[in-house]
């Protein structure tokens, strides 16, 4: 099965040229699965690296993950010749893990619509590469992301059947985006005792700006996320699997700028069915352009999830849409392989 899985992984990154949109360039808290403050699970690494040395069970040295996402305007619907390609996302990503640390490779292809009435798109590629770090002590985890990559894309294309999205996103020549490089150092912290856990983490501790690396309190506060969650632990004190296991969990990103500020309300409920096997519902409401202690559901968008996990398998469905009407919705699946 390793074998199988590398060999995939292989081929469909050749056919896409290694190159993609990087999970992480959507805001990892846009799912109701993940959260700053969130531990146990191996995709929590994505939200703070610090919850890398924190997992609950031992993972083999791989993981692998595809995904689909699309932001749908239901207006399309009806009148349009792709009204189901309007701004898609393709991800894939492999990891390679040690105790302490993971490699992680991004590949995918973005669509963006430009034009509705002759289906026109932008479509891009990256490649993002990332290196977490951790380590911890009892009630506490420090961790350190680096993170670079760059883009390219094909301008202004013409998509009216599905031949046309396969040759538009694999098999036509490529050009550089402007000012697409990217490179990041972030710093996570974890604190925990008891169902009681927090965490934060800042994204942009070191990023590059001008093709220069900076260092500002600017970026730092953009890009920093404070969190706080309560959920019990898999285990009874009696040493039994707890049947059901809720979490929930409060976020907030940007500390200063009202225009950058958002805030997430999230909770999620599990049925550990067996120790390697579970079932999650999971919830969120996300507020972009935040003010504080006031709430604008008109910038806000609420998500469900379905999350199902197997012996080194798990898959969720989910969708997210405004929380005022319906007229944008995003609905997504994603597949993960852990050895």
């Amino acid at each position: 099965m390793k074998r199988l899985v590398l060999i995939l992984l292989f081929l469909v990154s050749a056919a896409c040229g290694l190159s993609a949109l990087s999970i992480t360039d959507v805001n990892p808290l846009d799912s109701p699965l993940s959260s700053v403050a969130y531990t146990g699970r191996f995709s929590d690494m994505f939200a703070n690296p610090a919850a890398l040395s924190l997992m609950e069970t031992s993972t083999g040295p791989f993981a692998f993950s595809a995904s689909w996402a699309d932001d749908l305007d239901a207006s399309l619907f009806g009148h349009d010749s792709m009204p189901l390609l309007q701004n898609q996302h393709w991800n894939l990503q492999a990891s390679f893990i040690a105790r302490y640390v993971a490699l992680t490779a991004f590949f995918g292809t973005d669509f963006e619509r430009v034009e509705s009435d002759d289906p026109a798109y932008d479509i891009h590629s990256s490649l993002r590469i990332e290196v977490d770090m951790a380590y911890s002590i009892p009630h506490f985890s420090i961790g350190m992301r680096l993170s670079g990559g760059n883009k390219m894309i094909r301008r202004n294309r013409i998509v009216d059947s599905l031949s046309d999205i396969f040759a538009n996103a694999w098999f036509s020549p490529f050009e550089r985006e402007s000012g697409s490089e990217s490179f990041d150092v972030g710093i996570g912290a974890i604190g925990y005792i008891g169902p009681l856990s927090v965490g934060i983490y800042v994204g942009e501790f070191l990023t590059l700006r001008d093709d220069n690396l900076y260092f500002g309190w600017d970026a730092m506060a953009e890009s920093t996320t404070v969190a706080i969650s309560l959920g019990p632990s898999r285990f009874t004190d009696e040493g039994d699997l707890r049947f059901f296991r809720p979490r929930c969990s409060l976020s907030m990103t940007g500390l200063v700028d009202e225009d950058t500020r958002s805030v997430e309300i999230e909770g999620e409920l599990t049925f550990q069915l067996l120790p390697e096997s579970s079932v999650t519902f999971a919830a969120s409401y996300l507020e972009e352009s935040h003010m504080l202690f006031a709430f604008r559901p008109e910038n806000a968008f609420v998500s469900f999830f379905l999350r199902g996990e197997g012996s080194g398998f798990s898959g969720s469905i989910g969708l997210s849409f405004k929380a005022t009407d319906f007229s944008v919705f995003a609905p997504s699946l994603v597949f993960s392989y852990i050895s």
